[in-house]
């Protein structure tokens, strides 16, 4: 059967689309409320939106990769290693709400220094600050949502979100703008309903895991020393990889701020309506790294070309149809967020322009997202790691290159599109040529 795994990869798939697509939504939907509380708020969620991502896409890479472990103990049917995988995960949670608490406050301040008009810059550091402090909840939540997606069950992972999603789209709403009697907080608010709206679905998730038995078994509760360094040499290179991905982004949204405010409102509403491809491919990449993952633990490495192939199709047909949209109704789109202020018709003529930027790389973007999530699912996470190291380390210096001697909105895209178009093309090469056989994520 030509297309044997693509129903496999749709059961898993749609519900962790969902679940990716919810948060999508939040970030939509403190973006237009922001707008309608001031355009520097939207310019300056941009960046320090970014930037909390950046921060917590390090601890959410490493804690979550506990995930990866879950699926090869589940596909190998080892009840035990499914427990103990999910404890290295949660261990890892912990001490990551511990440090990214200790450095909030000092980190923020930083948004100070990157030459943003001062409004924007006290916005970006009181949204930082703020969901930053916060971070114990959306990693210990990606933790248990991996635990629960390796052992086949993203349905409840949907169920979660979006109980998640309707807790920050109500506080938003009510604590940036003083609707309902709350107070009338402005960017903070959209801060503080992120932090509520975590805490509530971290909350499900324990309650979950403890009917489960996974609080109260001691045998899987126990730390052991030996694997959790095993499991770090693995899960710190994923968890450096999305962090280094998110730095490059962040710095590419700092670099435009130099350009002007509404360059940097355009590009961070760009980003934002880029987000509804993205999650949702995410979500079939995420899917995709559990058969893998399933595959590998009964020892199918066979089966693995085949997934990965397949997966990107579906992938590639879903950013087709957004690319589609995406360039033939810009205006539209950027309009939803650009608010009615002075400055609403130049962010829409801005963003409509970055929106055909959009179209074309989020083509690209689908091998980026399926095969790096396989590769990383299959136990690449050091190789990843290295090569996007360097990839990104040569896109930020061509970026300088351009904001010190010919700084243009134009040309600072096209970068960025390039920069897409090659990671993808080496994600698809390490995939065919197989490297990733050699790795073994359990123990036999």
């Amino acid at each position: 059967m030509i297309f044997k795994h693509v129903p496999a990869l749709l059961k898993l798939a749609i519900p962790m689309i969902l679940s990716t697509s919810a948060i999508a939504m939040m970030q939509i939907i403190d973006a237009i409320v922001l707008s309608r509380y001031s355009s520097d708020a939207v310019a300056a969620i941009g960046p320090s939106g970014l930037a909390v991502i950046l921060f917590q896409g390090f601890l959410f890479g490493t804690a979550g990769y506990a995930g990866t472990f879950v699926a090869h103990s589940h596909g190998r049917g080892d009840t035990h290693g499914v427990g103990t995988s999910a404890w290295l995960g949660i261990y890892t949670a912990l001490a990551s709400g511990v440090l990214a608490l200790a450095v909030a406050w000092p980190v923020a301040q930083l948004f100070l220094l990157a030459g943003h008009e001062p409004q924007v810059a006290a916005y970006e550091c009181i949204y930082f600050w703020i969901c930053m402090a916060g971070s114990i909840f959306p990693v210990l939540g990606g933790a248990l949502a991996g635990w629960l997606s390796g052992i086949g069950r993203p349905v409840i992972v949907t169920g979660v979100t979006f109980v998640s999603f309707a807790v920050n789209a109500v506080l938003a709403w009510g604590l940036v703008l003083g609707e309902w009697g709350l107070p009338c907080m402005g960017i903070a608010g959209a801060a503080s309903a992120t932090v509520a709206a975590q805490a509530v679905a971290v909350i499900l998730y324990v309650i979950m895991f403890a009917q489960a038995g996974g609080l109260t078994d001691p045998v899987v509760r126990r730390f052991d020393w030996v694997e959790f360094c095993r499991f770090l040499l693995l899960a710190v290179p994923m968890g450096v990889r999305i962090s280094v991905e998110l730095a490059a982004w962040t710095l590419f949204l700092i670099v435009i701020g130099r350009l002007g405010t509404v360059e940097l409102a355009a590009s961070s509403i760009a980003f934002r309506i880029n987000g509804t491809v993205f999650f949702p491919a995410l979500g079939l990449g995420q899917a995709a790294g559990v058969l893998v993952g399933h595959a590998r633990g009964a020892g199918r490495d066979e089966d693995i070309p085949a997934i990965g192939w397949q997966s990107l199709m579906v992938c590639e047909v879903w950013m087709l149809a957004m690319a589609l949209i995406f360039a033939l109704t810009p205006a539209p789109l950027v309009s939803i967020f650009a608010g009615d202020g002075p400055e609403s018709t130049r962010i829409i003529e801005t963003g409509s322009l970055l929106m055909k930027f959009v179209a074309f790389y989020c083509i690209f973007d689908a091998a980026n997202i399926v095969i790096g999530s396989i590769l990383a699912s299959a136990g690449d996470t050091l190789w990843i790691a290295r090569t996007f190291f360097v990839c990104s380390g040569i896109f930020l210096g061509l970026l300088w290159l351009i904001d010190q001697n010919m700084p243009s909105l134009v040309a600072e895209w096209s970068l960025a599109t390039f920069f897409v178009f090659a990671t993808a093309v080496i994600w698809s090469l390490r995939f065919q040529a197989g490297g990733w056989r050699k790795n073994e994520v359990i123990r036999a």
